[in-house]
């Protein structure tokens, strides 16, 4: 199954001219996330379920790759895969899972007893062992200098502590979100961009924090590139207020369902309202020479970017 690794920025970049090479590449899942990333291959014969060691920007990182390699056009600074883990590389980093449980508990412990304001979300031992990085979300500025001098004399290496965002933290434990599917963010979201509650109010959502929000408590991230569409077929459809013409006579749009194409209208004679496809509902005025008669509305195209109508 193919997938997009480009964001809109990297996607301009494409567009205006950017330093690019031809490279060997693949996708690899590293063990700290559930995001795939783009790596280059540099030409090793590699299959997915292959185990490999990639120089990272946090330091080197055993992943798992889960596509097969292909030549294409990419960015100068993708990360590289250094070598095919081996034996020892992998039992290596199958101790340092062990490792990174027992500190995470530890560091929990020492959190709740020094009663610092954070969360701690995620912790990573270096596959080198060279140190150990917490990741942990505060809505403050934390003074955690003391709980450094606890974890480095407990684990005699270099502690590093890393505060990341309330979404970060999502994307790295991952869930299911409210549509019942894996969080988008989680599985192929590599760049956040920002949320409006407009966004939500365009898009005809109700105002629930509860139903608009992720499991980071956040406007969920899938009202974005939702936008773009809500937008294209709203303007293909009539708007709340309208007036328009129906089989049964003169209304008003009161309500429109943009996925299912149809809208609520209320009748002028009797003030009952009725759900009609939009290809039942003309606009109200007079149609030219050459157009659909008055008495037969349906054949009318009044909105651009309306399908066929079924047979």
């Amino acid at each position: 199954m193919s997938s997009t690794y480009y964001n809109s920025e990297r996607d301009r970049d494409e567009l205006f001219g950017k330093s690019k090479r031809l490279a060997d590449v693949t996708v690899v899942q590293f063990r700290i996330n559930h995001l795939r990333h783009l790596v280059d291959a540099r030409q090793l014969r590699l299959a997915p379920g292959d185990q490999v060691i990639v120089d990272a920007h946090h330091g080197p990182a055993i992943a798992e790759v889960v596509e097969p390699v292909e030549r294409r056009l990419v960015d100068t600074e993708i990360p590289q895969i250094l070598r095919q883990a081996s034996s020892q590389d992998i039992e290596r980093a199958d101790k340092n899972e062990a490792l990174e449980k027992r500190a995470h508990r530890f560091a929990l412990e020492c959190i709740r007893n020094r009663r610092l304001e954070m969360k701690l979300v995620r912790t990573q031992y270096m596959q080198d062992g060279s140190r150990i990085v917490f990741y942990f979300s505060a809505d403050g500025r934390i003074d955690f200098r003391a709980l450094v001098r606890d974890l480095a004399s407990e684990f005699r290496t270099r502690i590093e502590m890393r505060q990341i965002g309330v979404r970060d933290g999502a994307q790295m434990i991952g869930g299911i979100g409210p549509c019942g599917r894996e969080l988008c963010c989680s599985t192929f979201l590599d760049h956040f961009q920002p949320v409006s509650i407009r966004m939500a109010r365009q898009q005809g959502l109700t105002l629930n924090p509860s139903k608009i929000s992720g499991m980071c408590g956040r406007l969920m991230c899938c009202l974005v590139y939702e936008q773009k569409i809500y937008r294209r077929l709203k303007s293909s459809l009539p708007r709340a207020g309208d007036e328009v013409r129906t089989e049964k006579g003169p209304a008003t749009v009161c309500d429109v369902d943009v996925i299912n194409r149809r809208v609520t209208v209320e009748l002028t004679d009797d003030q009952r309202r009725i759900t009609l496809p939009i290809n039942d509902v003309a606009a109200a005025t007079e149609p030219t020479a050459g157009e659909a008669s008055e008495e037969d509305p349906k054949k009318e195209k009044l909105w651009d970017g309306d399908p066929p109508r079924k047979k």
